[in-house]
């Protein structure tokens, strides 16, 4: 089994920091989503229901001009025309505002993304780049809530993948990067997990 040299061991724990800050900020932007989308369902309601209200008082107010207006008293009716107006404006005010909540929803596919990448990883075969063998058993108690890496052990070794991927491709083109990289030797895996178990080490080109 190959020594770790102190180089690689430092630059592991970095990519393996660095995965934990993202999935950090990963997790802040689930929750404040989340809020978010509370908020503009709240908000969006609020704005339907004030909208149907303002129709029903514009429908009234065109009943009454076109029945109950006496058509001699013109200065009356061009008042009223202007309130017409005002109630359209703020109609067409909240129809505006309606549409920005529309188009605010594309922002939420941030949040669907979040939650597609946790059943990805709990449900679905995902593939990582397996890039050491080790003994010490404190290995095996990396945060599996925060880092973008896996930890499995079937023997006494407890072997390190980094990298969480929803296809082959996808690890292959992990695994080149890290041999250009310098950081790892050729001697790194792609290994196909499922449901948090090994199942098999893939091709690695």
């Amino acid at each position: 089994m190959p020594d770790i040299k102190n180089e690689d061991l430092l630059s592991l724990h970095y990519q393996i920091e660095k995965a934990e800050v993202e999935q950090r900020k990963l997790e802040d932007l689930l929750n404040d989503k989340s809020v978010e989308l509370k908020r503009n369902r709240a908000s969006k309601m609020m704005l339907k229901m004030l909208c149907s209200l303002l129709l029903i008082l514009t429908i009234a107010l065109i009943i009454y001009l076109v029945f109950w207006v006496d058509k001699d008293s013109g200065n009356k009716v061009v008042m009223e025309n202007k309130e017409f107006t005002s109630f359209q404006s703020e109609i067409n005010g909240l129809k505006n505002q309606l549409n920005q909540l529309k188009n605010d929803q594309s922002d939420l596919k941030d949040l669907k993304d979040l939650y597609v990448y946790r059943s990805l990883i709990n449900k679905d075969t995902v593939y990582s780049v397996q890039i050491q063998s080790f003994t010490d058993e404190k290995v095996s108690l990396i945060s599996e809530k925060f880092t973008n890496s896996l930890v499995y052990s079937d023997t006494s070794y407890y072997k390190l993948s980094l990298g969480i991927f929803e296809t082959l491709v996808e690890a292959q083109e992990f695994r080149k990067t890290l041999l250009k990289s310098g950081v790892v030797d050729k001697n790194i895996f792609v290994i196909s997990y499922k449901e948090g178990k090994r199942i098999k080490i893939e091709n690695p080109f």
